[in-house]
């Protein structure tokens, strides 16, 4: 019997690196009766992705997943960052077309880390790409590696370009618990984010539509002041706002001034017109706001 249209039934994911949103989008595939296989670098992640109903597998770097992992395998999220040496995953499997037997999508998470500073400009997917870390680097090498995978062996790549991922018990609710919340203020800084729930919905649209494309920004449609949203938090938990420390404060840790070094806005206008994407969060207040009502309705 065929798969209701629409549905993840008739899918086999593979997710070479099976973290926060790989596992969340595994949760929906898994609720509509598809197959998710995902890796891991060591024994106890791989127990817990058992545990949650992901086929397991090793894969540290080191040593390709064996063939039979990638038997039936229908699509591939690579959510692994590449470092000095390389894309891991092509690395070790330069052949996973054939492997696979012509998977039907590829998705890549990158970041719009890649462009570097835009000065608060509006951007496209069609933006220099100008990295200021040798990370970010790397990624530019990897979205190419991949696009030019896709061209060679006719697999459907998309490349999704993401800012800050935020969602249960991953935001600044979390940093308030832990009493790390810092209100850092630069005027006129501002940042796209993406709930965890919305990369879900995108990337099933993009499985659904693997010609688009192929490189999409996904984000809110809202970019807003870090310190706006970590105000906002407080007062949805009755806490007063840390108090404000300036961006030229000496005591500021340096992955604090490097994250504040890049300021632009996230058009996804592509992602709209070609995917349907529609932000299910379109901005930071109706993402917190279901983030506490999750948090508080399932507590770990």
């Amino acid at each position: 019997m065929n798969a209701p249209r629409g549905t993840a039934a008739h899918r086999h994911l593979f997710c070479f690196g099976c973290g926060y949103s790989a596992q969340r989008l595994a949760r929906t595939i898994l609720a509509e009766g598809g197959k998710i296989s995902g890796t891991s670098r060591s024994a106890e992640g791989m127990q817990a992705l058992d545990a949650a109903g992901i086929t397991p597998w090793l894969f540290d770097g080191t040593a390709p997943v064996p063939p039979k992992a990638l038997a039936g395998v229908t699509d591939i999220l690579i959510s692994i960052p590449p470092d000095d040496d390389g894309d891991g995953v092509l690395t070790h499997h330069p052949d996973l077309a054939q492997q696979c037997r012509h998977p039907a999508w590829i998705g890549l998470l990158s970041t719009t880390g890649v462009y570097g500073d835009a000065d608060g400009a509006w951007i496209d997917e069609s933006y220099p790409r100008n990295p200021l870390t040798q990370s970010n680097r790397n990624r530019v090498e990897a979205e190419d590696a991949w696009l030019a995978f896709g061209a060679a062996s006719g697999v459907a790549v998309q490349v999704f370009r993401l800012p800050g991922i935020y969602g249960p018990q991953r935001s600044p609710f979390a940093r308030f618990r832990a009493a790390q919340a810092q209100r850092i203020v630069k005027p006129g800084q501002v940042f796209n984010r993406i709930h965890v729930d919305d990369i879900v919905a995108a990337l099933r649209l993009g499985m659904e539509r693997p010609g688009a494309g192929p490189v999409f920004h996904l984000a809110d449609g809202s970019p807003a002041p870090a310190d706006e949203v970590l105000t906002h938090a407080a007062e949805l938990l009755d806490l007063p706002a840390p108090p404000a420390i300036r961006f030229d404060d000496p005591a500021l840790s340096p992955m604090a001034r490097h994250f504040y070094a890049e300021c632009k806005r996230l058009d996804i206008s592509r992602a709209r017109e070609q995917l349907g994407f529609k932000p299910i969060y379109p901005d930071h207040r109706a993402g917190l706001a279901a983030i506490l009502n999750e948090e508080t309705s399932n507590p770990e």
